[in-house]
């Protein structure tokens, strides 16, 4: 009798490996089972709003079901990106992940209530985009190296905004690396900030390109550097930083997609595929520069090793600053 019961006992633990076998690639063949929820952190309108509808309709188109923002703004982020690591992880919910998101946000803010590695399976980087190093005439400097000399002359002489943790971040590392000390003025947004810059209130400011571009070309401001590895198409006379004697630098923001842990890896291999296939298209990739990003698509494991060395490379600046979470 008790021989009969373990070998019914190893029959069923048998089928129930099977079953679960078989169950992935069934739920995955099944996948989408309907719309898709693609939540974006932030309000609509905004820069990473438009990002996100323009690859979520491409996505619709791969997938054979609609992918649907949800805008969930909130807490610089936080609201948006705790609903998404919360979802059921069934690839029917995906998140606008970034920089501020995942690298910074655990660093800065004690609420964050999130794990950006654990509670999260990555699918695919989606964009990047430096930052450009913009000056107002006004500041009497035309290139890095005077820039460096002012600053260099009189410490905290030199005035800099920021309008959101991964810019002022983004100008500790600049000033770090090149070797300068100026005064930080903080905004709660990168409007308000650049109309200060525009009127020589502020001298510099590290902004997105499609921000500045308008006003670069105007002359109401001067581009001395972008952030990136590579010059960028719409400043192809502006040189990077790295190229300035400062190799290896490259400080950019990313854009990306994220399911909730859990999910089953080939649901993430058919999102990523869809992703990719979006970024493809000649008319996203013209979205998205006019956005001001450059579209990039990667391997789920591509995109984790970026969100890994990002992790570290800002909470140990941001230890190193003495910047306590608020």
């Amino acid at each position: 009798m008790k021989r009969f019961v373990m070998a019914s006992v190893a029959a069923c633990a048998a089928l129930t490996a099977i079953s679960l076998a078989v169950a992935g690639p069934a739920r995955a063949a099944e996948f989408p089972a309907g719309p898709i929820r693609f939540i974006v952190p932030f309000n609509a309108g905004g820069g990473t709003d438009v990002v996100a509808r323009v690859v979520a309709e491409e996505m619709s188109k791969s997938l054979g079901q609609p992918v649907l923002v949800d805008n969930r703004p909130g807490a610089q982020g936080i609201v948006g990106t705790k609903a998404g690591a919360m979802a059921a992880p069934d690839g029917q919910t995906i998140t606008f992940v970034l920089q501020a998101t995942l690298a910074l946000n655990p660093s800065l803010y004690k609420a964050t209530n999130y794990d950006p590695v654990k509670d999260f399976a990555p699918i695919s980087q989606l964009s990047t985009a430096p930052y450009v190093v913009a000056v107002n005439p006004k500041l009497g400097v035309t290139n890095i190296k005077e820039l460096i000399a002012k600053a260099k002359q009189a410490p905290g002489s030199v005035n800099y905004a920021s309008g959101a943790s991964a810019s002022h971040l983004a100008s500790l590392l600049f000033q770090k690396t090149v070797g300068i000390k100026m005064t930080h003025i903080p905004y709660s947004g990168s409007g308000q900030a650049l109309t200060d810059l525009l009127s020589g209130r502020i001298g510099v400011m590290l902004s997105s390109p499609v921000s500045v571009l308008p006003h670069i070309n105007s002359g109401a401001l001067l581009a001395l550097a972008v952030t990136g590895p590579e010059r960028i198409p719409s400043l192809p006379g502006v040189p990077t930083v790295a190229e300035l004697g400062y190799p290896g630098f490259d400080v950019s923001g990313w854009y990306g997609v994220a399911a909730p842990a859990g999910t089953d890896p080939a649901v993430i291999a058919k999102l990523n595929a869809a992703v990719a296939a979006a970024l493809k298209q000649e008319g996203v990739r013209a979205s998205l520069e006019k956005a001001g990003v450059e579209g990039r698509s990667s391997t789920p494991q591509e995109f984790q090793k970026l969100i890994d060395a990002e992790i570290t490379r800002w909470t140990a600046l941001i230890k190193e600053e003495g910047i306590q979470p608020e």
